[in-house]
């Protein structure tokens, strides 16, 4: 059997209104939910790139976006993790994961040698 459940005045107003709403709305059109929000106010929060050289901690980088050949396909990133070792030619390249925290990028997980 299951636990019973209570609300509270506030929240079963709450409810009660949605309900209301929901009961007048118009039967015959379909209902598509919203697309979900990403944190920072929308647009993608994780991104792969790749970066050339060493990349050291607490230091920033330009990073291009994998499979964009359009530009702008670079950003900045800030490394506040740890050391990356790298080749001195700026012909090797290296995958990055980034992730963005409101305006700002920064690394979470590099290709290691």
């Amino acid at each position: 059997m299951a636990d019973r459940v209570t609300f509270t005045p506030g929240s079963a107003e709450r409810i009660a209104k949605v309900v209301r709403i929901v009961e007048a709305g118009n039967r015959g059109t379909s209902w598509t939910p919203p697309a979900p929000r990403s944190v920072g106010g929308g647009g993608k929060v994780f991104r792969m790139c790749t970066f050339t050289g060493s990349w050291n901690v607490d230091t920033q980088k330009v990073c291009t976006f994998l499979n964009v050949t359009t530009t702008p396909n670079t950003v900045a990133a800030y490394n506040v993790f740890a050391n990356i070792e790298g080749s001195t030619s700026t012909a090797v390249t290296r995958n990055v994961g980034i992730a963005k925290d409101g305006t700002a990028w920064y690394a979470i997980a590099a290709e290691c040698s």
